[in-house]
């Protein structure tokens, strides 16, 4: 008896394009500026941070290096802030961008 071969049809593959700037070239000054990653509602993390305008419990005003980041929520603690980096730990309620 003959085995039957099975033979499957590759699936296309859809390429996205995640920069959204249409030729997959990202512009440095997107890359310039500052940075900011979030953990759920407990840490957040922002590169090209100069200082801090403003520290409280439940308030945090950061300056950037193009604007100002306003971080509202409960016991807030800057873990790390090192160079242009800091961490901050707490929850996180709000962000509002200047």
């Amino acid at each position: 008896m003959a085995k039957k071969l099975k033979i499957e049809k590759e699936k296309h593959k859809e390429k996205w394009n995640m920069s959204g700037l249409g030729d997959g070239i990202i512009d440095s000054d997107l890359l310039s500026g500052w940075h900011i990653e979030i953990f759920g509602k407990n840490q957040i993390v922002i590169e090209g941070c100069l200082g801090v305008f403003e520290y409280r419990d439940d308030y945090l005003h950061l300056k950037l290096e193009k604007g100002a980041i306003i971080l509202c929520g409960t016991g807030f603690n800057i873990s790390v802030f090192e160079e242009k980096r800091i961490t901050v730990k707490g929850k996180i309620s709000s962000i509002e961008f200047n």
